[in-house]
């Protein structure tokens, strides 16, 4: 073994924790914050929650802060907060060099945070089921209705539980029979009850046999949708109508209207219990004009105003016969419950800040609607409020807005230009896109979510006797001087989960 020095440059970011704290609370949306409110609320006693605090008791707790050392008058609530996480960590005496007495003879409440007043009209949310029945439950709960043998109920218990989230039997006869020793004949009979469980459709091999299964549950084994399912499953998939009608000896609108019933089925029945419904969308943060003006507000009623533990924080007190390491303790724990109560508050600003100046970039959005979004970059929403791209991207990260025309992620508002508006006068609607007031993107700017409105717009006003193709909607597009290839146009139609041509026409 040998020893020596080596010198080496290496480039390391190191973050406090605190810091690390204030990026995730940045980047949580409300029902996030909400948990980690509650954890925090869990593991640190000084801090506390009280959800009918008024507004009033909140403007008096901070100006009880802002004048606790007799300046008040002349500094600032920020200024003191500042002055005051300083003061905590600084070394000392056994109290920290803070006189305790000042800071808390009164009530000092640093979670004293100015919140509007409530409207009693204003849309609310329900909260999400905290526990819903799963689907293995509820196929075991029929089955004690059922009158089978022990052996034949251990099948079929053993068959649920290879069940998969979608309702679907995911293992073959012959891996059954393997690992169940059961004989064919068992297996046939056990899969008959299992098919006639509820939902509809569960237990199935596969998407034909789920939507047959559907069928003969509402009474249609011996209609033209079973045929097309059971005998025409090609055709079906790739929607030849003529031809199944011209095979089964029927008009193509018969053969529509049987695929629109089939259309009404469930491909996934087990999506019908446990968590695999869709969880609703419940907005960050609301956008409302009033006379004339966009207003932005949080929708964080649902976060309870924080402040100390009076109790606890006595102990710190000069005084206290509470114990040194006692005290130590409290002390820490008072930090973190202060600087929780600041890192809140700033978020709140932050994200304000970067809607307010989402709306002033997209003012024509919010005056007209989705069709009329101008190009935008979250480095420009960066320039405007003199932050990092990196803060704005954790902003927007997995939020939404509530807007006069419905709720929005808010990178919808964040669009690359895919071109540029070329004919010779453009519409009203681009040149409000593109006047002073918007302040974004160059003039005929277009976005590839003003080209996927206006493709909806033309596919909605079809006639769906003869729908358009990809190539003549692009070129009408191309009419309206919006730059888009037929291949792009697929593409957009596609991710609007539009379907092409063949499948939108309707018979008779």
């Amino acid at each position: 073994m040998n020893l020596g020095l080596d010198i080496s440059q290496r480039l390391q970011q190191k973050m406090s924790f605190n810091m690390i704290q204030s990026l995730k609370l940045l980047q949580v949306n409300t029902l996030q914050l909400e948990q980690m409110l509650q954890t925090e609320l869990e593991q640190n006693p000084l801090l506390e929650a009280n959800e009918e605090v008024s507004a009033d008791a909140e403007i008096d707790a901070m100006e009880r802060a802002g004048d606790a050392d007799g300046e008040g008058e002349d500094k600032g609530a920020g200024d003191e907060a500042d002055e005051y996480l300083e003061e905590l960590t600084g070394g000392g005496d056994d109290d920290g060099g803070i006189d305790w007495e000042e800071y808390l003879e009164d009530g000092f409440d640093p979670g004293g945070v100015y919140r509007e007043e409530i409207d009693p009209n204003e849309e609310r949310y329900e909260p999400a089921t905290v526990y819903e029945e799963t689907l293995e439950e509820r196929l075991i709960e029929q089955l004690s209705d059922k009158k089978i043998d022990g052996r034949t109920k251990r099948l079929l218990e053993f068959m649920i539980g290879c069940v998969d989230d979608d309702g679907y039997l995911r293992i073959d006869t012959e891996e059954l029979a393997a690992r169940t020793s059961a004989a064919p004949c068992e297996i046939t009979d056990a899969l008959s009850i299992l098919h006639r469980l509820d939902p509809p459709g569960v237990g199935a091999r596969n998407l034909r046999e789920c939507l047959q299964l559907q069928l003969r549950a509402k009474g249609m084994e011996n209609s033209l949708a079973m045929d097309i399912v059971s005998k025409h499953w090609e055709l079906f998939e790739k929607m030849k109508i003529p031809d199944i009608a011209k095979r089964q000896g029927v008009e193509p609108k018969q053969v529509q209207e049987a695929i629109t019933a089939i259309a009404g089925l469930n491909p996934k029945p087990g999506h019908s219990y446990g968590d695999d419904a869709a969880a609703p969308v419940i907005p960050d943060l609301i956008v409302r004009k009033v006379d004339d003006r966009f207003i932005v507000t949080l929708n964080d009623g649902s976060i309870p105003s924080l402040y100390i533990n009076k109790r606890y924080a006595d102990m710190i007190k000069r005084g206290s016969k509470a114990k040194k390491e006692v005290k130590e303790y409290v002390r820490e724990k008072f930090n973190s419950a202060t600087w929780f109560i600041k890192a809140i508050e700033q978020r709140r600003t932050t994200m304000l800040r970067v809607m307010n100046a989402i709306v002033e970039r997209q003012k024509v959005f919010f005056d007209r609607g989705p069709p009329n979004i101008v190009p935008l970059k979250q480095q420009e929403i960066a320039d405007d409020i003199n932050m990092h791209i990196s803060t704005v991207s954790r902003v927007v990260n997995n939020k939404y807005v509530q807007t006069p025309y419905g709720i929005f992620e808010l990178r919808y508002f964040f669009t690359e230009s895919v071109g540029t508006h070329h004919k010779g006068a453009k519409t009203a609607t681009a040149a409000a896109a593109t006047g002073a007031d918007s302040g974004a993107g160059t003039e005929g700017d277009v976005t590839a979510e003003r080209i996927k409105n206006k493709i909806r717009q033309l596919i909605d006003g079809e006639d769906t006797k003869n729908p358009l193709s990809d190539q003549r909607i692009s070129e009408l597009l191309e009419k309206e001087g919006l730059p888009a290839a037929r291949r792009t146009v697929a593409k957009y139609r596609e991710q609007m989960r539009i379907p092409p041509t063949r499948m939108r026409q309707t018979y008779g």
